[in-house]
């Protein structure tokens, strides 16, 4: 009997120290959706958009999503990844929500992979589309020429010269009427754009694209390192549509690759109501900050920590050491609590089958 009371307060000391170490957990996660909120100019919260969403295993049970519409050559594996097209000429495939955004101000990240066995040649891309038509498939990296909206294009194949390097980033606004000119990779259509090597990465590719009305337009890529993402673009006068769907489509020619989606989580980005003179106040206050950590060399370069933050050189240096220090110990704590329970749980039994002899 003694050992019983002593096993059961050793496994219930056990357990409050596991409970206080989930505390901390849940608190630095929470402190990391704090510092989300403080990047997107002191939002007054942050509601995940479950209908603009996607993630293994992509579908039910009926091999449908309630959400989201997948066709074409598009393949879902769903264990890694919504595969638009495969490393094989002249396909296409696409991923559209089914419902449209409502949301004035949101977050929009996606994990992607282009990928295939060229070395050199390889294309044509994938896109990203914010636009009031859906699911109409054509020759616009696998969607419908003359779209309403903004779309994202990941090219990896130039049709002509340009000044700038491929992979390459480009945005276009369509107005319903203008055509892209494919021929001419949209140069003269590109409202803005970078050249980012986002193919066969060694980390996880991301992209993050930040829509603030009235305030700003953010494009970020994680690419590189861990944790790090690069500015492709960040403008203050670009207008969305109104209720536009939410989409992804890729597209191969005659050179090829894999495009897959890997998944999609959208944020809305509340604020209580604001005059004028408080979107003025916010876009030149963002736009100073990013002026003042920008490198002197490329002032579209900048890099953050996973929670949103703006690192300076030295200081991303120190603080992602401390970063990966924490986590460090946090996840050591953790194991180590798991463990010491599983010991005391073993032993206990030991003890009660040994009473029986």
């Amino acid at each position: 009997m003694t050992f019983q009371s002593s096993s059961s307060g050793s496994l219930t000391s056990l357990l409050v120290l596991l409970s206080a170490v989930l505390a901390i957990f849940a608190s630095d996660s929470l402190q990391v959706e704090k510092k989300f909120q403080q990047r997107e100019m002191n939002s007054d919260a942050i509601v995940p958009l479950r209908s603009h969403s996607i993630y293994a295993p992509y579908v039910d049970s009926n091999l449908q999503n309630k959400f989201w519409d997948f066709g074409a050559d598009a393949i879902v594996d769903t264990n890694r990844h919504i595969r638009l097209t495969q490393d094989r000429p002249s396909q296409m495939g696409w991923l559209w929500s089914r419902l449209p955004l409502s949301a004035e101000n949101y977050e929009v990240v996606f994990e992607f992979s282009i990928d295939g066995k060229a070395s050199h040649l390889s294309g044509d891309g994938l896109a990203m589309w914010l636009t009031t038509e859906r699911a109409k498939p054509g020759p616009v990296f696998g969607n419908m020429n003359y779209f309403t909206g903004l779309g994202i294009f990941f090219d990896t194949y130039p049709n002509s010269r340009h000044t700038y390097t491929f992979p390459r980033i480009s945005v276009m606004m369509g107005n319903g009427v203008e055509a892209y000119e494919n021929k001419k990779d949209g140069a003269r259509q590109e409202i803005a754009g970078c050249s980012i090597d986002f193919r066969r990465t060694k980390v996880a590719t991301k992209a993050r694209l930040t829509h603030v009305k009235g305030v700003y337009t953010e494009l970020a890529i994680h690419h590189k390192e861990w944790d790090q993402w690069e500015t492709c673009f960040m403008r203050d006068n670009i207008t969305m549509p109104l209720n536009p769907y939410l989409g992804f489509t890729a597209l191969t020619g005659d050179v090829s690759d894999n495009h897959d989606i890997v998944s999609v989580q959208s944020h809305n980005i509340v604020y209580k109501p604001r005059s004028a003179e408080q979107l003025a106040r916010d876009r030149a206050a963002i736009f100073a900050a990013d002026k003042s950590t920008a490198s002197t060399s490329d002032k579209s370069y900048q890099k953050y920590d996973e929670s949103g933050q703006a690192r300076g050189k030295g200081g991303g240096l120190i603080a992602g050491l401390f970063h990966l220090i924490y986590k460090l110990v946090k996840w050591s704590l953790i194991l180590a609590v798991i463990a010491a329970i599983l010991f005391a749980g073993l032993k206990y039994q030991k003890q009660q089958n040994a009473k029986r002899f």
